[in-house]
């Protein structure tokens, strides 16, 4: 594993679609961080808003739902993955942008961006 195991502080779970009566994975490991104030942007139309984020082991199949149309330099947001921390609780985020540090090397991992859900 790429993020030594006394990192990773708790598990989540990935639903896939947002809003999947059931998981497609469980158990995950990940570390969780609260990130309001870089998350928050400018206030800017089109700018990408998030209040936490994971890391996990990179090889973890999670996903976005942020996409680019050809010659447009503006990300159009849509709802990725929902996450639940922990695994199996209540607590549901919505994965905003999924980024990999350190490609390429033996410390890669995934940082995933979280909009937190309150519906």
């Amino acid at each position: 594993m790429s993020i030594p195991a006394n990192l990773l502080t708790t598990t989540c779970e990935i639903r896939r679609p947002f809003g999947a009566g059931s998981p497609t994975t469980s158990g995950i490991a990940c570390k969780l961080a609260t990130d309001m104030p870089r998350g928050r942007g400018s206030g800017l139309a089109g700018l990408l808003t998030w209040t936490h984020y994971i890391d996990l082991d990179d090889t973890v199949d999670i996903r976005d739902g942020c996409s680019r149309f050809l010659g447009a330099n503006v990300v159009t947001y849509a709802d990725g993955d929902e996450v639940r921390i922990p695994s199996g609780g209540t607590t549901r985020f919505v994965v905003v942008w999924v980024e990999t540090r350190n490609l390429g090397t033996s410390q890669s991992f995934k940082r995933v961006y979280l909009l937190r859900d309150t519906a």
